[in-house]
């Protein structure tokens, strides 16, 4: 069974419990975008977009895990894959969203991007948090 670090039990419990639901955003949002045609957008069929989405489920899968010990690489990979997914989602679907009478399937396709935005940038916003306190919780060895 995967134990946190020593001192570090409260920041990873909230960063696997927001970054379970940035999966969940992510999760919902990407059947959104394969049903109203993304990847034909950038070229790409479904087979290697399905793989895609399988490795970043995985990718992200881990993190999660990793997160729930403590680790300061799962902290930085949480921070670097929320920002990513907010960045690329609010310069994709935002100006979408604002510059059409309906978006998609509307409220809920809204909420799905809306919702991935948020909860990338509260993942990447709680990892970094506990990074830092990472960083100031480690016990220091004598002699150093």
């Amino acid at each position: 069974m995967l134990k946190p670090a020593a001192g570090h039990s409260r920041w990873s419990n909230r960063v696997v419990a927001v970054s379970s639901i940035f999966a969940g955003f992510g999760a919902a949002h990407l059947i959104d975008d394969f049903l109203y045609g993304v990847p034909a957008e950038f070229n790409l069929s479904n087979p290697p977009t399905q793989f895609l989405a399988l490795a970043f489920f995985v990718a992200l899968t881990g993190l999660i895990a990793l997160a729930a010990r403590g680790t300061r690489a799962s902290y930085q990979g949480l921070i670097t894959i929320g920002l990513l997914l907010a960045l690329a989602d609010t310069v994709k679907h935002i100006p979408e969203i604002v510059g059409s009478a309906s978006f998609r399937s509307g409220a809920a396709s809204i909420f799905f991007a809306i919702g991935l935005i948020v909860s990338g940038l509260a993942t990447a916003s709680v990892a970094w948090f506990a990074l830092r306190h990472h960083g100031t919780a480690q016990p220091q060895v004598k002699g150093e």
